[in-house]
């Protein structure tokens, strides 16, 4: 049995829906995902949260883009709220902001179903899609609706970088890494956003950064990330997902109380593999069992080999309860 603490924070995923297609996207969301976690699986979640709260620091609600659902955000505020639950702040890459008064409108609306706090994406990635202008205002009027200090800016390096840019219309990515450079963008996107080699920056950004055979990332053991209490996402699904593990499924989080017995690991070869041994023993399983062939050009990080072996697996016909929802690996290369 695998044993795994209870969550110190989190996040609620509503949806993998976003209005972005960003090429870092941890997820994989897109605008062409549609399912929407229901108020019901919603409630039962922070239910279930509250019968575990004895090490919780902090939730927050994300995406996808959770504004996309005004009414379900809305409905987890208060939720949270009569739960005594403590929310952090909603994550949002502005995109709805396009007039100072909708934003104005909406972020009152959601102050006073109890929200404290917004987290604003801000990077070279969001900005291909959402003008800049977006951003200053979910910015400027969220400081008067929340504070100064209710207002989180994911990067602010990257919100004062862009402030010199046409506000008006999105950046293109591609004219972004041109005019910095690909060493410059590069050292940027790791050191200022902490991007994360996994999803979908692991298959379209792996160009800015060095390659490495897959033996590098030999007796790297997962169980660490893998157990970690801290930062863990629920997703629509139920899906109980490790920290920065996207496309790993812990287990069912409707049932937290089953879920913190201990998880068997006996049907979950995936699962088996990166607890008992790490990456080296995943690919000397997909090898062995499922023809999988290493990148002749090598890999970015740990990340990006368990990634590609599991995309490889997903492949197979077979199905992986642990490796979920199906659609991440579908949208990988979009």
């Amino acid at each position: 049995m695998f044993q795994i603490p209870e969550l110190s924070s989190g996040g609620i995923i509503f949806s993998y829906q976003c209005s972005n297609q960003c090429r870092h996207c941890l997820y994989a969301c897109g605008p062409y995902h549609r399912d929407w976690m229901s108020a019901d699986r919603l409630d039962q979640v922070l239910e279930g949260i509250a019968r575990h709260r004895g090490y919780l620091t902090g939730l927050h609600f994300a995406g996808g883009e959770p504004f996309l659902n005004p009414d379900l955000l809305e409905h987890a505020i208060r939720k949270a709220s009569d739960l005594r639950l403590p929310v952090d702040y909603v994550e949002t890459n502005a995109f709805w902001c396009h007039s100072k008064e909708r934003t104005e409108s909406m972020l009152k609306r959601m102050e006073e179903a109890g929200l404290r706090a917004l987290l604003v994406s801000c990077s070279p990635f969001h900005q291909e899609f959402i003008p800049f202008e977006n951003v200053m205002h979910a910015v400027t009027i969220g400081r008067r609706v929340f504070g100064h200090g209710g207002i989180l800016v994911y990067t602010s390096y990257f919100y004062d970088q862009l402030s010199g840019i046409d506000p008006k219309k999105p950046l293109p990515f591609d004219l972004y890494v041109e005019a910095m450079g690909e060493e410059n963008a590069s050292l940027a996107f790791a050191t200022e956003y902490g991007l994360i080699p996994n999803g979908r920056a692991a298959t379209q950004l792996a160009f800015l950064y060095q390659r490495r055979p897959a033996e590098h990332y030999s007796g790297e053991s997962c169980s660490r990330e893998l157990s970690s209490p801290h930062h863990i996402h629920i997703d629509l699904y139920g899906n109980y997902i490790a920290g920065l593990c996207a496309g790993i499924t812990l287990g069912d989080a409707a049932d937290l109380d089953r879920l913190y017995r201990g998880i068997d690991l006996t049907d979950k070869p995936v699962l088996k593999c990166l607890v008992e041994g790490g990456v080296e023993t995943l690919l000397q399983y997909a090898v062995n069992e499922y023809g999988y062939r290493e990148l002749p050009e090598g890999y970015i990080a740990k990340c990006h080999l368990c990634l590609d072996i599991r995309r490889h697996l997903a492949g197979t016909g077979r199905t992986f309860r642990e490796l979920g929802p199906a659609d991440f690996y579908a949208h990988l290369d979009e």
